[in-house]
Parts: C-alpha cells; structure tokens; sequence
C-alpha cells in the first residue's frame, strides 16, 4: 500500500513544480520575445544598429546583476520564513531588501549614465558604432531605477509561489515595450523617428510600465507581503548582518559572471560585424534556454527554500530530482526545436545566403549548450534553496571569469579561430559548470539528508 502513496506524492511534488514554475518560464520567455522582437524592429536600421545594441548588454547586466543578486536573496529568504509561516520576518527581509534596491538604483544609474560614454568605449571596439551604443546606454541607465525595483519586487512574489502576478507584469512590460517602439523607431502616428534611441525609450516605457503593475499587484494579491512601512526602517542588527552575508556572496558571484561575459563581449567585439551580428541573433536561442532554466529555478529555489525553512529535508531531494528530470526533458526537446527550426528562424534576421548558413552551424553548439546550462542552473537553485550560497560564487569565479576568457582569447587571438573560438570557449567553460554544479548539488544535499538522520 505505501507504493500508491509514494507515487501520489511524487506527482503532487511535480504539479507543485509546474504550477510555480509554468509561470516562471512564460515570463522569461516574454523577456526574450520581447528582445527578440526588439532585434527584429533595429534589424530593419542595418547590422551595425544590431552589433551597437548587442554590446550595450554586458554592462547592463553587470550593472543589473546586483539588483539579480539582491532579488535571489530575498527569494531564499522570504521561502524560508514562509515555510516557518513568519509573516513579521518575511516582511522584515523584504522590506530591508527593497528600501536598498531603491537607494542604490538611483546612486548608480545616474553614475552609469554620466560615465556611459567611457563604458561603451571599453565595451565596443568597433569605431561605426560606439556611439549608438552610448546613446541608448545612457537613457536605459538614467531609468535603472523601474528596472532595478521591479527585479526585486518580482523576487519576492517568487519566493512566496505567486509566479503568475509576476506573468502579469512581464505582459504589460512586453506589450507597452513593443508599442512604444513601434512608434518611435521608425516614427509612426505622428512620433518622430528615433531609430536606436526609439528602441531605448520603448525599453524604459515597459520597465516603468511594469514597475507600477509590480507594486500594485503585491500591495493587492499577495497576502504575506506588505509595502506598509516601508520607509519608516526598523534596526534589526540580525537580518542587516544575514542580508549581507547572502547579498555579499551573490552580488560578488553575479559582478564575477557578468565581468567574465563582459570580457567575452570585449573578444568578440574586435571580430567583424557581420560574424558579430549573426552571434547576436545565435544569442537569442540561448535566451530562451535560460529563460526555461530560470523558470524551473524559481520553482526549486522557492521549493527546497519552503522546505528547508519548515526542516522538511528529505522533500527537499524529491523537489531538486523531479526539477532535474523535467529540465532534462525540456533542454532535449528544445534542442530538437532548434535545429529543426534553425533556417526559419535565421531567415527573419537576414537574408544573404552565407549569415544564415552559419547561422545554422552555430545552432548545433546553442543545442549542445542547451542541456549543459538548464541543468547548471537547476542545481544552482538547488544549493541556494539549501543554504549554500559560496559555492556557486566560486564556481562562477572559475568557469566564467578565468576559463571562458582565457579559451577565447587563445582561441581567437592566438590561434584565429574567429567566432568557432568563442563558441568553442563557451562550451569548455559550460561543461567544466555543469559537472562542478553536479558534483556540489550532491554534497549539499548529502548534508541535509544529515540533519534528517
């Protein structure tokens, strides 16, 4: 009798998954489609528009990797607390959390936006278009605040399971995002036409857009968190002291990753532009893969965090090995998508025969990458769920700071492999992650097992 039982639960683990976690795909996969369509709308203005955007993304998102950082942190914490149904600590958190999100949103927007200019001069080396990459850097970073709000905000509705509030936000987002643009980057309804700039406004439109519907929609639907208070701040030397031990190690892991791409950026930005372009288009497959690894991440993340914080330990392993099993399925399915998809889809971007031929080269490795890195961050997720913050920021150090560079650079400079050197670096650095990820997950989850017993 206990097998039917086993089962039963087996299956309300994997609903639980795929309630809070469906959503959390949809709403990444919005953020790509919009980047996607934002790519398709410049594309119109020539590959040089494309290359100037693509390479305004790496210092944003070292930039926005605080605010990352700042949003898994009070994930944990909020999961945890709800777990030990503490509604007085998780508002404490979020709170702390979210009064230094605003705080330092506005401090280093305004300093990235003066110094946009000597960013984008390190960031892109290709003299034809250094300065639409300025431009649109600069607007996007005067406006960091809408963004950098609403990462945090939408963490913390996660780290309570209300994935589909945050699918409602990332909705307006898109649909104000792609509005906006299509009226400005070509000049439409009577809107003058701004080209790259129309594109960065669009951007700023559906963050602030979705900042507004984030705060609405917690004040309204969320039931555990509340805004009250937030700016009248409680000493509390204890979650000061725990909101920087955790923040600390995942600011530094995520600065680590994004200075890492950023560099790879720098690589690939002394290739020419027509290579650079159809990388950035390749790019965009990846997106989606991440976007499903981060979906299932938010599930396991709240999950194992509810779990933990309730000292259910042994449902922690059914939750990490179901996720681990349902991302395998996904990454082996995208994959075929893919390569099955890779003409079509490179057709939308360019029309010479020879972009879209090695296009589809490159979508071989994009489906290799594909299981390598959803299941990276599964375990990733797994580990902080369980309390291990340190180890992800040492294996990010390692895989995306010294190896990924260090291979591409030898492969690109040394050996003028071209863009095979930075697909080739990207494939050694994601294995190299993917089995030190593995090998940590278990560690990890040996440890709790432990408490258990």
């Amino acid at each position: 009798m206990e097998e039917p039982i086993q089962k039963v639960g087996r299956l309300a683990k994997l609903k639980q998954i795929i309630v809070i976690g469906v959503p959390a795909v949809i709403e990444s996969i919005i953020s790509v489609i919009i980047s996607t369509i934002d790519t398709k709308m410049i594309s119109g203005l020539g590959k040089g528009a494309v290359s100037a955007v693509s390479f305004t993304s790496q210092p944003k998102l070292i930039i926005l990797s605080i605010f990352f950082a700042l949003g898994t942190t009070v994930s944990v914490f909020v999961a945890q607390a709800l777990g030990r149904h503490d509604r007085e600590e998780t508002n404490a958190y979020f709170q702390t959390i979210l009064r230094i999100t605003v705080i330092l949103s506005l401090v280093v927007g305004i300093l990235a936006g003066l110094l946009a200019r000597p960013i984008m001069s390190i960031c892109n080396r290709q003299p034809d278009t250094v300065g639409l990459s300025v431009s649109f850097f600069r607007i996007i970073m005067f406006f960091l605040v809408f963004n950098a709000v609403s990462i945090v905000l939408n963490a913390a509705l996660r780290g309570i399971g209300k994935t589909p509030l945050t699918l409602i936000s990332s909705i307006v987002m898109g649909v104000v995002d792609i509005f906006a643009n299509y009226l400005l980057i070509e000049g439409r309804c009577g809107f003058p036409k701004l080209g790259v700039l129309g594109d960065a406004l669009g951007t700023v439109c559906g963050m602030a857009a979705a900042c507004v519907t984030s705060i609405v929609l917690l004040s309204t639907q969320s039931g555990f968190m509340t805004l009250k208070g937030l700016f009248t701040p409680r000493r509390d030397p204890d979650i000061m002291k725990n909101v920087r031990v955790k923040a600390g190690n995942t600011v530094v892991e995520n600065l680590f990753t994004r200075i890492g791409f950023l560099i790879s950026s720098i690589i690939i930005s002394g290739l020419p532009s027509d290579q650079t372009a159809v990388y950035s288009v390749t790019m965009i497959l990846l997106s989606y893969s991440f976007s499903f690894g981060d979906g299932l991440q938010a599930a396991v993340l709240t999950l194992t965090g509810q779990k933990m914080g309730a000292r259910q330990y042994r449902e922690v392993k059914d939750y990490v090995r179901l996720s681990q099993i349902v991302g395998a399925v996904v990454s082996i399915v995208l994959s075929a998508v893919y390569i099955l998809g890779a003409h079509r889809f490179y057709s939308q971007f360019f029309r010479d025969a020879e972009a879209i031929a090695h296009g589809i080269s490159y979508t071989y490795v994009a489906a290799a990458l594909t299981l390598l890195q959803i299941i990276r961050i599964i375990n990733v997720a797994a580990m902080r769920g369980m309390g291990d913050v340190k180890s992800p920021r040492i294996m990010a150090t390692i895989c995306v700071l010294f190896i990924n560079p260090a291979v591409a650079f030898m492969l690109t400079s040394a050996l003028s492999c071209g863009i095979w050197g930075i697909w080739i670096a990207s494939l050694t650095s994601q294995i190299c992650w993917f089995i030190m990820s593995c090998v940590k997950e278990r560690r990890c989850m040996r440890e709790a097992l432990r408490l258990t017993a």
